[in-house]
Formats: C-alpha cells, sequence, structure tokens
C-alpha cells in the first residue's frame, strides 16, 4: 500500500507509505466490557464564572460572558466554565483512541441582565479582523455577534480534575495598573489548539497584549428561538454541538472521557462598557447565562454518543467486535479485507482512525516537498488521539526515523518538517503508533 510522489521544489522522488505498529492490550481492564453509549446530564458536575473580580466560590447564579477592550484585561474577560463527570456512564482510562464519539452537544439558557437590553442572535463565525479598528479591520456582513464555544486550558498547577468551583481565578495585578490587570493569567482559559496540536490560550485573540490571530471554536451557538438578527429573549436556550470532525476538537473529548471529566469554556466579544472611573462593567449588551445555582432556570445539560470499543473480537477475524458493530452494524467484515477499496485493509483502517466505509478516508502521503538545499516536506491527513513519526531510507528495507515537527491543522491535515537538508533521494513513509 504505497504510492509514487514526485516532490515540489527540489524534484526528489519519495515513496509514501504506511506502516502499522499494532498496539496489544494484555489483562483484564475496567473498560474492556466495550459498548455503546448515550448519556444526558441534566446540571453540570460544577460551572464558574471566570471574571477577575467575581464568584471564586461557584455559587453565582448566572455567568454572563463579554468582551473587554480595555487594554489591562483579557479581551474575553468574562467566561463561564461548564464541567461533567463523566466516569458513572462511561468508563476511564481506555485508550483515548477507543472512544468512537458520534455527537457532544451542550446547551445553556439566557436570562438578560436586568435593566439592560438583550443581545443580537448570530449564528455564524466573526474572524478577529470584524473586531479591529485598524487597516486590517473587515466590516461585520451580518448583525450581533456570535457566542463560541472552547476546550478548557489549565495553569497555576491546576488541571480539569483538580480545579474546582472555589479555586482562585489566578494573579490579579492592582486595578490602578496601567498596562495589565489580569492578561494571560487566568487559570482556566478558553483554549483551541496551537499548530503543534496542544491547547492555546484565546482569552486575548483580538490583540490587547500581542498580535491578533484567528480562533476556531469548537462550537458556535445556535437557537431556533429567533431568527438571525433578532433581540434574544429570557429563556432562550443555546445548543453547541461540537465539531467532531476535526480530529484535534475529537481528540480533546476522547481524553476527557479518558479521564472521566469533560470542560468546556463559554467565550464571545460582546463588548460590556466600563463603569464611571473605568471599574467594573456599567453597561453593554451581552449574553447572561444560568447556572446551576440558578432556581429559576434551567442548569446546562450535555448529550454524548459514542461507543467504547474493547478488544473482544468474537469470530477472530482482526477486528474488534464493538467497532465492527458501531461501523457496518454486524460482524460480516473482517480485517483482511479492503471494504472501500481506497488501498488499506480494514484493520488497518482500523489502528489508523480513519473510515473503512469512506475510500477518501485513508492514511497516505498527499505531497513531498523540498527546496534544493532545504528539509523535506510532508503531507498526510491525520486522525485523533494517534500519534505519528517519519521514517525514511535512502534503499527501500533499511528504514531510520527522521527528526522533524509536526504542524497540525484543523482541517484534519498534518505537515511534517524534517530538521536537516534532504541532500539526496530517498523514500519516505508515515508510521502511526
Amino acid at each position: 500500500m504505497s504510492r509514487r510522489l514526485t516532490s515540489a521544489g527540489g524534484g526528489r522522488r519519495g515513496w509514501a507509505g504506511l506502516t502499522l505498529r499494532l498496539l496489544v492490550w494484555l489483562g483484564v481492564a475496567p473498560w474492556l466490557a466495550g459498548a455503546g453509549f448515550q448519556t444526558n446530564y441534566s446540571a453540570p458536575t460544577l460551572d464558574r464564572w471566570v471574571y477577575p473580580f467575581g464568584d471564586f466560590d461557584g455559587q453565582r447564579p448566572v455567568a454572563p460572558t463579554w468582551a473587554s477592550f480595555d487594554v489591562r484585561f483579557d479581551t474575553r474577560d468574562g467566561q463561564f466554565l461548564l464541567a461533567w463527570d463523566t466516569a458513572g456512564e462511561v468508563p476511564t482510562n481506555a485508550p483515548a483512541g477507543r472512544y468512537l464519539v458520534t455527537r457532544v452537544r451542550v446547551t445553556i439558557e439566557h436570562t438578560p441582565v436586568p435593566s439592560q437590553p438583550s443581545f443580537v442572535y448570530d449564528a455564524t463565525f466573526d474572524s478577529y479582523r470584524t473586531y479591529l479598528t485598524n487597516s486590517l479591520a473587515l466590516p461585520d456582513t451580518d448583525p450581533g455577534r456570535p457566542v463560541e464555544l472552547y476546550g478548557a486550558g489549565y495553569r497555576g498547577g491546576f488541571t480539569a480534575l483538580t480545579f474546582a468551583e472555589s479555586s482562585p481565578f489566578g494573579l490579579i495585578h492592582p486595578i490602578n495598573n496601567p498596562t495589565n490587570v489580569s492578561i494571560g493569567t487566568r487559570n482556566v482559559y478558553a483554549a483551541d489548539f496551537e499548530d503543534n496540536g496542544q491547547l492555546r490560550d484565546v482569552s486575548n485573540n483580538v490583540g490587547q497584549a500581542s498580535e491578533p490571530f484567528e480562533v476556531a471554536p469548537f462550537a458556535i451557538g445556535q437557537t431556533s428561538a429567533v431568527a438571525p438578527g433578532q433581540d434574544v429573549p429570557d429563556g432562550t436556550q443555546f445548543s453547541f454541538d461540537l465539531a467532531l470532525t476535526n480530529p484535534l476538537v475529537l481528540g480533546y473529548v476522547q481524553q476527557a472521557l479518558r479521564q472521566g471529566r469533560l470542560p468546556v469554556v463559554v467565550a464571545d466579544l460582546h463588548r460590556a462598557r466600563a463603569a464611571a472611573g473605568g471599574i467594573g462593567v456599567g453597561g453593554g449588551v451581552y449574553p447572561n447565562w444560568v447556572t446551576k445555582e440558578n432556581l429559576l432556570g434551567a442548569p446546562a445539560t450535555l448529550e454524548i454518543e459514542g461507543t467504547l470499543i474493547s478488544d473482544t473480537d468474537t469470530d477472530n477475524d482482526g477486528l474488534p467486535d464493538d467497532w465492527e458493530r458501531a461501523v457496518w452494524r454486524n460482524l460480516a467484515e473482517n480485517g483482511s479485507d479492503d471494504f472501500d477499496r481506497d488501498g488499506m485493509t480494514n484493520a488497518a483502517e482500523f489502528q489508523a482512525g480513519t473510515d473503512p466505509q469512506d475510500p477518501a478516508s485513508r492514511l497516505y502521503v498527499v505531497a513531498v516537498r523540498s527546496g534544493a538545499d532545504g528539509p523535506a516536506e510532508l503531507e498526510f491527513p491525520f486522525a485523533a488521539s494517534r500519534t505519528y513519526h517519519i521514517e525514511t531510507a535512502v534503499a527501500l528495507g533499511i528504514w531510520l526515523r527522521s527528526e522533524g515537527t509536526f504542524r497540525y491543522a484543523s482541517n484534519g491535515m498534518a505537515t511534517w518538517v524534517g530538521t536537516t537538508p534532504a541532500a539526496e533521494a530517498r523514500f519516505f513513509r508515515v508510521v502511526v503508533e
């Protein structure tokens, strides 16, 4: 299963192949009784308004999300953390890639801020450039601003399992500091992903303290209560369907299920207005979310569906039964077949995390590029919760691991760049570990 490619620029030929190093799990673990799961949580385990000057005990009945364009604060100033403990319904400690998650939906309820108008519903993503006022600014072509949902990143020694409703916000400088009161210091923050696949703090992406950058929310809030461009009334439910087609988002969910807690953060860029004297929030139009401590509204809910793939293979065909049933609803296929005729066996598709029913979903090298004296660069599709490395050979049969760096894009394409110049024609292959 390979294809010969010609690299761009240098004109060298490379061999793009796939080696699967099959993992074998021995012994008995709690997750081995694999099965489908469809869970609905009527309230979060914890929810917390993440703001420098409020709710340090997690008991506030509402959690407003807003933007501050005061240079002393993160632009996404008021954020809303929610987390659900999933261990009671979904077994923990399985390899992350064994959680075949097909749906995750978070739903939260809005209640207007008293004596202030409601915000306008925007169902689509807005580029950071629509918030700028300089020469890079772009017009916002539709009314309102979207409500966005992200993963949760942690600092200050905290993790998803140790951060509690009563945990400290983080470092807060004196309010009269003209340059920084709480920029990049919160212990839990809205996060998407760096190019290397690690979580990135997006609290200040519009650029109060750094160069602005584009973000990739896990989901944009949607509602059927009003049409886009209309004011959002009291009691409106917003739903967020996580973008599981993004392998980085899917991997985040898989790792969360593995450890038994799924945290997310709601954040947006609805502008708040400072009160007289520049201290506190005196107005503005922004969302105001119901927490589980609110006695009048409905707390946030979580719906999650998927299958935990065990090792059980009752027909000894090289494919776990759970995976066969999740994909084909039966046990008729076997590991050595190639259902979608894309050159990868069904067993190889299982190990690589690709879809055995879609010939476009396979692990292969899309392109090999290098300049005359530059390092080689490979591009290939990647899957959630998989680890890769690159091997090279001058002659087939003698493969050596090649050092380099990986970049992972939200569209599911990975790029590997070698650390040394590719001085001679050679073969390449991607190894999924």
